[in-house]
């Protein structure tokens, strides 16, 4: 993307979220070292609720990591760089687990995208799970609702809220992670409680 497209995004996606009204159904005044797990599609609509929060999210050592984190470190977000192996290659996800380590240490909140950020979409990868049992800190799944958007061309059909639209974040409870449980059958069920969130939005 040219980058002189690039450079207002964090002020226009500022002027587009005065315009929106969201609601969560959880008090998140009181979160301290959560978790949070969003699908990649809604990271824009997750993002404008937690504006000037403080809270961390990671962006990959890619190209598209450098745009996410630069709007995500406009609009008052922390950023960790890195993500999961491929082929054998660190891509600096060990590097990353680590900070996050000490992030949540410090009562900070750590937003993940669970299907990024190359899909399969609505697919939960094993790596918040691992983060969760070694950090002991509990996940909590976010679906945004929103009233009103269009979706991208992308792999995940990426939701870009329209103006005065409104969004209601729906949560899972806490989801903690003991030492001795199996990874792969948390990450199935918190994808499950993800997708239920969906199906509880249109009842």
């Amino acid at each position: 993307m040219n980058k002189t497209l690039i450079k207002p995004l964090p002020k226009l996606i500022r002027l587009l979220r005065k315009t929106i009204k969201i609601y969560c159904d959880r008090d998140d005044s009181k979160d301290r070292s959560i978790i949070y797990a969003l699908w990649h599609s809604q990271a824009l609509a997750v993002a404008m609720y937690g504006i000037d929060k403080n809270i961390y999210s990671i962006a990959s050592q890619n190209k598209d990591g450098d745009i996410a984190a630069y709007i995500l470190e406009g609009l008052g977000f922390g950023v960790v760089r890195g993500s999961s192996n491929k082929d054998n290659k660190d891509k600096g996800g060990a590097k990353a687990l680590m900070q996050i380590k000490k992030i949540l240490e410090k009562g900070h909140n750590i937003a993940i995208t669970v299907d990024g950020p190359t899909g399969p979409p609505k697919k939960v990868k094993q790596g918040i799970v691992y983060l969760a049992q070694k950090t002991k800190r509990p996940v909590v799944g976010i679906y945004a609702d929103i009233s009103h958007f269009i979706s991208l061309n992308t792999w995940d059909r990426f939701q870009i809220p329209l103006p005065f639209s409104k969004i209601k974040l729906i949560t899972t409870e806490e989801i903690y992670i003991k030492e001795d449980e199996d990874l792969e059958a948390y990450t199935k069920m918190i994808e499950e409680k993800m997708i239920a969130l969906e199906s509880k939005s249109n009842t």
